[in-house]
């Protein structure tokens, strides 16, 4: 989900695997200010559909055919993140795998939606995009980073949808992050706020930017849009449509998020269960490709290093199972989809059982 602190750090790498900016590059939504080759931009169309929520439009890129006797694949990428991001993964599965990633509201090629922006809002759009579209359950989620939570989040409302979950390189509520210029915990900080519920667009709307502001912050966007490591391992189309959802970003203001409360939140749920997800079929798949070094003077090495309070997503299931793929970093569905798409179809092996 895209974050409204533009004062979180956000390096081109981090160190993942040690829970510690997992969130970092996601909460910031920024990775168009890094140096790298320009690609000219032709797609003005999503690859998708825009399916209407209620006066706003959700991006629903859905490939491969439906089939009666196999969950479909519902592809939840990291904030800052696009359904394109997640091509290298599913299109080698269209071809006998129903499969769909989405543009969360305000980003890519969806519209701005109601705000607060939490992944509970999230969750209640995409269903309702999947039901609107024609897409039924099961389903196996696959969740990117903080795409993690949100199809942590859609399984703890949805359960009997879900009949497994592979979560890539994903946050965690006890990894320590740059979150407002320190380093912390962030669910430490919750403050016991009642996280809103889902909100219709007439219940909450964006707050547009004036005209300055929006027309600086498309002529910002259109000037730093560009294909960085690891995405130049897109094909050529898929950087095109990238491109074109990083030089179009939102009018909107950015509001107050819950992120801390929502971190909190999922801790909670530890302690009410041993496995929140009870029995359901999950793979954890974690990278471990080097980190790059903490931001001077905000943080010791050794801090930024550490994965003492990390805890294993794996033990959400009496049935998860940890991998751990040693040459790939954050963007793992980039580095390694083969690996990926392998994951993903031996949970759609084990979803036959509950058609």
């Amino acid at each position: 989900m895209n974050r409204p602190h533009s004062n979180i750090r956000n390096p081109s790498r981090c160190w993942t695997r040690r829970g510690v900016c997992a969130l970092i590059a996601v909460l910031a939504g920024d990775v168009a200010d890094r140096a790298g080759a320009q690609v000219p931009t032709h797609n003005r169309q999503p690859p998708g559909q825009r399916v209407d929520l209620g006066g706003y439009r959700m991006h629903l890129w859905c490939t491969g055919p439906a089939h009666p006797h196999r969950p479909t694949v519902i592809l939840s990428i990291g904030g800052g993140g696009f359904a394109i991001d997640w091509s290298r993964v599913q299109q080698p599965l269209s071809d006998s795998v129903r499969a769909c990633s989405y543009d969360r509201a305000g980003s890519g090629w969806s519209d701005p939606g109601p705000s607060p922006r939490t992944f509970r809002q999230e969750v209640a759009e995409l269903r309702r995009a999947l039901e609107r579209h024609g897409e039924e359950p099961p389903f196996v989620l696959v969740g990117q980073s903080l795409g993690g939570f949100v199809v942590r989040q859609f399984a703890h409302e949805h359960r009997a949808e879900v009949v497994g979950i592979v979560l890539v390189e994903p946050a965690n509520e006890n990894g320590k992050l740059i979150y407002r210029g320190r380093f912390v915990l962030a669910r430490t900080l919750a403050t016991n706020r009642p996280i809103p519920p889902p909100r219709m667009l007439s219940e909450q709307p964006p707050v547009p930017l004036t005209r300055a502001d929006c027309d600086s912050s498309r002529a910002r966007a259109a000037r730093t849009a560009r294909i960085v490591r690891p995405y130049d391992q897109l094909d050529a189309q898929a950087q095109r449509y990238r491109i074109r959802a990083l030089s179009n970003p939102a009018c909107v203001v950015r509001q107050d998020d819950y992120f801390v409360e929502e971190s909190a939140s999922f801790f909670s749920r530890w302690s009410a269960s041993p496995h929140p997800l009870g029995d359901l079929p999950l793979i954890v798949v974690n990278g471990g490709a080097p980190p790059r070094s903490p931001p001077p003077g905000l943080v010791t090495e050794e801090e930024w290093r550490s994965d003492s309070l990390r805890i294993d997503l794996s033990r959400l299931s009496s049935r998860g199972r940890l991998v751990t793929d040693s040459l790939s970093g954050h963007q793992l569905q980039l580095d390694n989809p083969r690996l990926v798409i392998r994951l993903i179809l031996e949970l759609i092996g084990d979803g036959r059982e509950h058609r």
